[in-house]
């Protein structure tokens, strides 16, 4: 039986001694049609919505075993969005996880529309109750839109984030989506049944985290 996750917008089913995790994300408007708003090739749109989905499979402590691809942008884009999201998989050591989808290709689309959803196996377990207080820290900044290339290097690598997920002494690692900083501090201290002000990340609180280009994390001292 399904039900929700400990993380960021996560699922879990129990399927005998393994836990798996389901975790999703979209992008519309983003791609290499003429009426995209923002225009990039379709390897990276693939790359960052299967960023998303990912950081959210680590927040519930799973790595992804296997990925399904919606694609909504016609039949000859399916092998560039493959490769983007293979390249997300090979950056976090997970190259042997399946991936599949579907393309909508009776209908032609006048803009990109493009969704990822990430199947992964419980590793960790973020849901025990955390003692002690937590070193917190924000990898990365919020960026949005052409800022996620313009600024490349200040979007946290795909790489640190499964670095985290091995890290012991991380306790907490929480992606940062549209709503920014201090909307996913609250979801967060809501699940951990903690109280804590937010800290000052040095960085606009309310600004969107487009394709989580920046995550929390809490490391025990």
């Amino acid at each position: 039986m399904n039900k929700a996750s400990f993380g960021r917008n996560a699922m879990e089913w129990q399927v005998g001694d393994r836990v798996l995790i389901m975790t999703s994300d979209n992008s519309g408007g983003i791609g290499e049609k003429p009426l995209d708003e923002v225009s990039v090739p379709y390897e990276m749109v693939a790359y960052y919505a299967f960023r998303t989905a990912v950081m959210d499979c680590f927040s519930s402590g799973a790595v992804p075993v296997s990925v399904i691809v919606h694609n909504f942008c016609g039949d000859d884009v399916w092998p560039k969005l493959v490769a983007g999201v293979r390249q997300g998989l090979e950056e976090i050591g997970a190259d042997g996880a399946t991936v599949t989808g579907s393309t909508e290709s009776n209908m032609v689309m006048q803009q990109s529309a493009v969704a990822v959803t990430v199947i992964g196996e419980r590793v960790r377990d973020f849901s025990l109750k955390v003692t002690g207080p937590l070193e917190w820290s924000l990898i990365g900044k919020p960026l949005v839109g052409m800022e996620v290339i313009e600024m490349a290097e200040n979007v946290a690598s795909l790489n640190q984030g499964r670095v985290h997920l091995d890290d012991p002494q991380v306790a907490v690692i929480w992606p940062v989506g549209s709503k920014g900083v201090a909307a996913e501090w609250t979801h967060m201290c809501s699940q951990l049944g903690i109280d804590e002000v937010l800290p000052d990340f040095g960085v606009d609180m309310i600004k969107s985290g487009g394709p989580a280009t920046c995550w929390i994390v809490g490391r025990q001292r």
